[in-house]
C-alpha cells in the first residue's frame, strides 16, 4: 500500500500546493501523514484517529513515517472524526479522509451526505477534500453509494486510480478545482521519499485520472 498511502497525500497536494494546515481522518501506517508534511508550505498538520492502538502499532514503520512522530507541525489528536470537527470552530485547507472501509462497523457515517456536507463547512475557502475507498470487496451499489454521497456534497471533483483497486476522489467546494501541478513531486522531501522507484512523470499522474464530475453526473443524477 505505500504507493497508495503516498498519493493519497501528495495527488491533494497537487490541486492545493500551498495548503498551510491539513487535516487527516484515521493514521493507518501513518505514511500519508509523512507524505503531507514533504511540503514545505504546510504548518500544521492534525491526525485524527479514534484508536490509539493503531498510532502505537505503526511506529513499526518507522522511520517511513518519521514526520509524523518527529516533526514539530505534526499532531495527533484521539478522536471520532464527527465530534474532532464539531467541537471547533476550525478550518483546514486540506482534509484527507482515509478511515477503515464504508461497510466497518463505526465508519459508514463517514461517507454519507450528511458528513461531506458537514466537512465543507471546515475547508477554508479555496480547500481540498480527499476521500480515499477501495473497489475490491466492495459491492457496486456500495461503491455508487459514496460517489453518489461525494456528488451531491461536492459541486467539483475528480477521481483518480492510486492502487490496484484503490480510488481517490479530490474535491473542492466553494471555488472550482484547480488544475493538478504536479511540481509537488519535485519537492525536495517528496525527491527523496520517491529515490527508491522509478521516474514519476506528469504523463504518468495524469493517466491515473479516472473521472470527474461531468463523466458521472449522468449515471449518478439519476439516482437522487
Amino acid at each position: 500500500d505505500e504507493a497508495t498511502q503516498t498519493f493519497l497525500a501528495l495527488i491533494p497536494l497537487a490541486h492545493a500546493p500551498g495548503a498551510e494546515t491539513a487535516a487527516l481522518i484515521g493514521h493507518g501506517s501513518g505514511l500519508t501523514g509523512h507524505a503531507t508534511l514533504a511540503s514545505p508550505a504546510i504548518q500544521r498538520a492534525v491526525t485524527i484517529e479514534i484508536e490509539p492502538a493503531i498510532i502505537d502499532a505503526s511506529e513499526a514503520f518507522f522511520p517511513a513515517n518519521a514526520r509524523v512522530f518527529d516533526d514539530p507541525r505534526s499532531s495527533f489528536v484521539i478522536d471520532d472524526a464527527k465530534a474532532f470537527f464539531a467541537g471547533r470552530r476550525e478550518t483546514f485547507n486540506l482534509i484527507i479522509s482515509e478511515p477503515s472501509n464504508p461497510w466497518v462497523s463505526g465508519t459508514a457515517s463517514l461517507f454519507t451526505v450528511e458528513f461531506y456536507q458537514r466537512i465543507r463547512g471546515y475547508l477554508a475557502s479555496g480547500g481540498i477534500f480527499a476521500q480515499w475507498f477501495h473497489g475490491y470487496e466492495m459491492t457496486d451499489a456500495l461503491a455508487a453509494s459514496v460517489l453518489s454521497a461525494l456528488h451531491q456534497a461536492f459541486p467539483h471533483y475528480r477521481g483518480y486510480q492510486v492502487g490496484p483497486g484503490d480510488l481517490l476522489v479530490v474535491a473542492s467546494g466553494d471555488t472550482p478545482l484547480p488544475p493538478p501541478d504536479w511540481e509537488v513531486f519535485q519537492l525536495p522531501a517528496v525527491a527523496r521519499m520517491l529515490a527508491h522507484v522509478p521516474e514519476i512523470t506528469p504523463g504518468h499522474l495524469q493517466a491515473l485520472h479516472l473521472f470527474d464530475r461531468e463523466t458521472l453526473a449522468p449515471l449518478l443524477d439519476l439516482s437522487l
